[in-house]
Parts: structure tokens; sequence; C-alpha cells
């Protein structure tokens, strides 16, 4: 007899972050201050026992919103047809953005990894050999942190001293600043690390996004990641910039359409290099489709933040480079990618590599301990909620 999912479990709670403030939109260094986000972990359970876990840590209120009307085509489900359960969800949540299906997905891998004794690298085919990894910086802050580019440049040294081998600038968001930055930083590390800049889509102008994107091809960067205010949805844009740069061009990090806008922007020439995640894309599920998509087309994909599910991602997909390491700062901030586990699944060697973790499932354990500590809010959900999905 086939297993059923008998009930979702969401356990709220807050993170820690200290010497972290928010500027125009943006996580930055500012000391003393603390930030508490939300967090939270999912569990999907069968009537025999057998869990699988999420740990969330961002865009937490419509991922939880998403995930409690999804128990509907969840509850009594065999939860190793995710291949079924995914086309169903994709289906149901067409009207939305499809971010909670990302949780549920990764849930849905770390069960079944549990059930048949092997990890998720194990179970997509994956290899065991450690990624290698980029730092990925705070954004800018006027607090004596990265406050200048030579800020950026003395960081750079020193990431490349703990082993990375390559670094990405989130910059001040201003063209000029992140000019500056980059060209502080090729300098000093330009040979001896790949470069890229994520301007978080700050940019307002083709104009300036022009004209920071041919600085980069004097550098020599790596790639140039969604400078755009309209967050990379415009494929004309992309396209022009594509053709206009020599830099790669990586975007749709914040469009939500799945393999099928990648498809989309890769047909019409309009990037060099996909953005997936795990976590908004539709699971770890989600994501292979999109280097699927990509490896069809012959580019890249490069996986957004990090997570244990995008190491086992990564240990099978060829088409791919570095695992984002971050957020990062000369201060030595714990982001919230860290939080949350008995041990951090982002141990980076002297290498500059991550390890797969190879336990079953995803490998890691949640630290119980700090989850009910920070404890905000506790939900059993064993009887589908009405959802309006359809």
């Amino acid at each position: 007899m086939a297993m059923r999912i008998s009930e979702l479990e969401i356990h709220e709670f807050t993170y820690r972050l200290d010497d972290v403030g928010m500027s125009h939109g943006h996580q930055g260094y500012d000391p003393g201050n603390v930030l508490e986000p939300p967090g939270f972990v999912l569990t999907i359970r069968t009537a025999d026992g057998l869990e699988g876990h999420y740990r969330g840590f961002y865009f937490v209120p419509p991922m939880l919103a998403q995930i409690r009307m999804a128990s509907s085509a969840l509850l009594d489900r065999d939860p190793l047809e995710r291949e079924d359960i995914w086309q169903d969800l994709w289906k149901a949540m067409r009207h939305l953005d499809h971010v909670g299906m990302g949780p549920i997905d990764v849930a849905l891998w770390d069960l079944a990894g549990n059930h048949y004794g092997a990890s998720v690298s194990e179970l997509l085919g994956g290899t065991s050999e450690p990624v290698p990894a980029y730092a990925s910086t705070f954004m800018a802050d006027d607090n004596g942190g990265l406050d200048s580019p030579e800020a950026y440049a003395d960081f750079a040294e020193e990431c490349l001293d703990r082993g990375f081998p390559a670094y990405k600038l989130h910059g001040f968001g201003a063209p000029d600043g992140d000019v500056a930055a980059c060209r502080a930083v090729a300098d000093r590390v330009g040979d001896e690390m790949d470069l890229m800049l994520d301007p978080a889509s700050e940019y307002d102008t083709y104009a300036d996004t022009l004209r920071v994107g041919r600085a980069l091809d004097e550098l020599d960067f790596f790639w140039y990641e969604d400078p755009m205010a309209d967050g990379g949805e415009s494929m004309e844009m992309t396209r022009q910039l594509a053709r206009d740069l020599d830099t790669p061009i990586l975007g749709v990090e914040h469009v939500r359409g799945g393999p099928y806008t990648r498809a989309n922007h890769l047909a019409d020439e309009a990037l060099d290099l996909v953005r997936a995640d795990a976590h908004l894309d539709g699971g770890i599920t989600g994501a292979m489709k999109i280097a699927n998509v990509a490896e069809s087309f012959g580019r890249d994909v490069e996986l957004h933040v990090g997570g244990p599910a995008h190491l086992h991602c990564m240990s099978a997909i060829r088409n791919t480079n570095y695992y984002e390491h971050g957020l990062v700062h000369p201060a030595g901030i714990e982001w919230m990618s860290a939080q949350g586990f008995l041990e951090s699944p982002e141990h980076i060697d002297d290498d500059g590599t991550v390890p797969i973790p190879d336990g079953p499932g995803l490998g890691v354990e949640v630290d119980w301990d700090f989850v009910d500590e920070r404890l905000t809010n506790h939900e059993v959900i064993d009887e589908p909620l009405v959802s309006g999905l359809a």
C-alpha cells in the first residue's frame, strides 16, 4: 500500500541578525542594530511517521500563505509522486507566483531520501564532488563596513585568502559608485578571481545600465546580474543589453515563471545565463527543470542564494559554475542562510569549495532548540483548508 501524507506541520520563528539594518529595501551593515526577520520549518509527515523538512529564510509570509492553501492538494497524496504533485500545484497556483511550491517540493525530496536511505544528490544521479563557491557580499553601507571602493577591494583580498575562487559585489546601487568599486576590486584581485556585479535591480535608466556594463567589459567580469529596476522582466531590454555588451548577462531571478520564462528569454536571445532558485522556482524539481532548459540552449544556470537543496542540485547539473555563499561582510555577520541547522551546510573548505551533504535526504538536521527558543507560531494541518485553488 502506498504511503499517504497525513499532515503538514509549520514552526514559525525568528532569526537574529546582529549589526544589520535596512536601507533602501536591502539589508546592510548597521553596528549595534539587530534585525529579527521571520523564518519557518515546514514538515511533511506520512501516516507511518516518515518526515521531510524544509527550512525557510526569506519571503516567509507569501510562502506560508501558499503552503496553507496547498494543503488540499497534498493531504492523502503519495509523497513519492513528486512530479505529479508538482504539476498539480503549478496549475493550481497559475494565478499566483508559485512561491509556496519550493518549500513543499524540497520537503518531499527530503522525505524521499529518508524513505530510500539515500541523499537527494544520489536520487538526482549527482556526484559527491564538492562545488566551488563565490563570496556574495552585502550591499554597501555608510557605517564603516563596505563603504568605499577600497573596502570592497580589501574584502575581496580577504576572501581570496580564505580560498574563494570568485567574488560578487552587491554594490552601492549607483552607477558611479559601482564602477569605482568594480575597478578597485579588479585592480586588486582581478587576475586571481572571477568577478561579478549584482546591482540588485537599482539602475533606473538603460544609459546607466549600459555605462556600467561597458566598464565591466573592460574589466573582464564573469557576469552582470539583473541591473535594471524592472527586475529583468523586459525581454526587449535584456536582449538589447546582451547584444550591446560582451560581459554575460545573468537574469530572471525576480521572474516567477519557472522553466517556461527561462525558455522564453533564451529563445528570444534575451539572456546569456539564467537564474534558478529551489526556494522560489518550484523546489528541486523546478530548479532541475530550469537547468535542463538552459542546457538544451547551451547556456549555464546559476542557483540563487544558498541552502542544502542547491548543493544537491549542483551535484547533478553539468552547466553551472558557482554556489552562492552569502551574504558575507568584513564584520563577520552570520546571515540567515547559515542559521537554523545543527551544523551549517555551507562550510567552506580551504580551496573555496562546499561539500555535498551525504546523509539521507537533504543530509542536514534542523536545530530544534534554536527554533523552539525563537518560536512565534506552531500549526499542524491535518484537514484540508479552504484554499480557493482550482
